[in-house]
């Protein structure tokens, strides 16, 4: 019971709506990695995927609950936390509720993000995606940090709960992929062909979004 308390006075202390405190903070996510600048300057970095193993290319962002996070622009919402409730676990434990599978598919937190705008109105019929963790990578389109999560929530906790995220991959060619050419995997990235000749995306890339 002692413990149950502590963890319910926690879980409250963390989810209070906490300061700004004059901070901008950006995240950018490429497929690969997630990216965080604060103040314009480099944060932090934590390695993700999204969509389902084998369809985490671009090429799938329409395909619902199977490809990645459509390229677009999100808010990102407050840090949630699985439920401490003992019936709440145990629904959650049998794939019902609002957190199925619970630390193993979610992680410790999770936190929500809110469309603002999108780059392919053919993927507006997506949403309900979220930063969250897990034991195996992979997701029904969310972004994935898996063992990273907790060290993004650290981060993120500490700096107000207050971001905006750009998606984007800045190897896809939607043209080409409707000309019918075909995609190469290089070092287990998804890259169109010929990718690999040019210099990988950068931090200075993603800044370039918000200069």
């Amino acid at each position: 019971m002692t413990l149950l308390i502590i963890s319910q006075s926690r879980r409250r202390d963390n989810t209070l709506d906490q300061s700004n405190s004059g901070k901008k903070i950006k995240l950018h996510f490429d497929g690969k990695r997630l990216n965080a600048t604060e103040n314009g300057r480099y944060a932090g970095g934590w390695d993700g995927v999204a969509g389902r193993p084998g369809k985490q290319g671009p090429e799938n962002q329409k395909r619902t609950n199977v490809g990645p996070i459509p390229e677009g622009v999100y808010d990102v919402e407050q840090l949630q936390y699985p439920p401490q409730d003992s019936w709440e676990r145990f629904e959650s434990w049998m794939g019902e509720g609002e957190w199925p599978g619970l630390e193993k598919t979610w992680d410790n937190s999770r936190a929500f993000l809110k469309k603002k705008s999108i780059a392919d109105p053919a993927t507006a019929h997506r949403n309900g995606f979220s930063i969250h963790g897990g034991k195996d990578p992979g997701s029904n389109g969310c972004i994935d940090l898996t063992s990273g999560m907790d060290g993004f929530a650290d981060f993120y906790r500490n700096t107000g709960q207050s971001a905006e995220l750009n998606v984007s991959y800045p190897e896809y060619d939607p043209d080409k992929q409707e000309d019918g050419k075909a995609a190469s995997e290089t070092g287990g990235r998804w890259e169109p062909d010929g990718a690999s000749s040019r210099r990988s995306f950068s931090l200075r890339d993603a800044l370039r979004f918000w200069e």
